[in-house]
C-alpha cells in the first residue's frame, strides 16, 4: 500500500510539475496581444496610437500590458514605442485616451502642452537613449492654459509669475486670433499644438544631436465628449 502511494504521490508532484513548467513556458498574460508587434517607424507608432484610441472610443479597452508578469519584464529596462507631450489636464489620461499599458508611452505633461527645458530634455533622453521614433503633442478641447492665454492683459496680470510664464509660452502660438471670433478656444487649441510642433522640431535641430535624427513630431487634439484623438498635419522629421 505505502509503495502504491508513493506512486501515486509521485505522479501528482510530476503533473504539477509539469503544469508549472507549462505556465512558466507561455508568454504571461498581458504580453500575447496586438502589440507585440516591434515599432521601428513613425507611421507604426502612430497607427497603433490610433488603433488604442478607436479601441478607447468604442468601449472596448483591452488594458494590456498591466499584468504582474509584465510589470516584472520591465524591471530591467523600458522601450516606449512614442513620447506624448499632453496637457496636465485630469480628463486626458494618456494611457487610458491610447489604450495602452506600463513601458508603453513616455508621457510628459504639464499645463498647456508647452515647451520648456525640462521638455525638451526629456524629448531628448526618449530619443538618445530609449530609442523612441515619434514625439505627439497632443492638445485637448477647452484646454484652461489656452483659455487663460486669451484672456486680456489685465486679467492675466492677477495669475502667479509661474503661470504667467506658462502663459506667455503660448502667445506666440496665439497672437493672431481675436479672443472674439467664433470658435476661437478651438482655434487656440489646435495653433497652440501646431506651434509647439514647430518650436520643437526647430530646438531639436539646433542641438544637432545624430542619434535624433529622423524623430518625428506630429499634433493632435483630444475631443473631450467623443474621446477621439484627431491628428494634425502630417508628423515633421528632425
Amino acid at each position: 500500500m505505502e509503495s502504491s502511494s508513493v506512486t501515486r504521490r509521485q505522479l501528482i508532484i510530476a503533473a504539477g510539475g509539469v503544469g508549472i513548467a507549462g505556465v512558466i513556458g507561455r508568454t504571461p498574460c498581458g504580453v500575447c496581444d496586438d502589440s507585440k508587434e516591434t515599432v521601428t517607424r513613425p507611421k507604426d507608432a502612430i497607427d497603433r496610437l490610433k488603433q488604442g484610441n478607436r479601441r478607447f472610443v468604442d468601449g472596448k479597452s483591452k488594458h494590456n500590458h498591466t499584468s504582474r508578469e509584465w510589470r516584472a519584464s520591465l524591471v530591467a529596462g523600458q522601450n516606449p514605442f512614442a513620447v506624448i507631450l499632453g496637457c496636465a489636464d485630469s480628463r486626458v489620461p494618456t494611457e487610458l485616451v491610447f489604450d495602452q499599458g506600463l513601458g508603453d508611452l513616455f508621457v510628459i505633461r504639464n499645463a498647456g502642452n508647452v515647451v520648456m527645458e525640462d521638455v525638451m530634455g526629456s524629448i531628448e533622453y526618449a530619443a538618445l537613449h530609449l530609442k523612441t521614433q515619434l514625439v505627439v503633442v497632443m492638445g485637448h478641447e477647452g484646454c484652461g492654459a489656452v483659455t487663460a492665454a486669451l484672456k486680456s492683459r489685465e486679467e492675466r496680470a492677477k495669475e502667479p509669475p509661474e503661470l504667467q510664464q506658462v502663459l506667455q509660452l503660448i502667445d506666440p502660438a496665439i497672437k493672431h486670433l481675436d479672443s472674439r471670433e467664433e470658435d476661437v478656444l478651438k482655434k487656440g487649441v489646435e495653433a497652440n499644438v501646431r506651434w509647439t510642433v514647430k518650436k520643437s522640431v526647430r530646438l531639436l535641430k539646433q542641438r544637432n544631436h545624430p542619434k535624433a535624427k529622423g524623430l518625428a513630431f506630429v499634433g493632435a487634439v483630444y475631443e473631450l465628449n467623443s474621446g477621439k484623438v484627431r491628428f494634425l498635419d502630417e508628423p515633421q522629421q528632425n
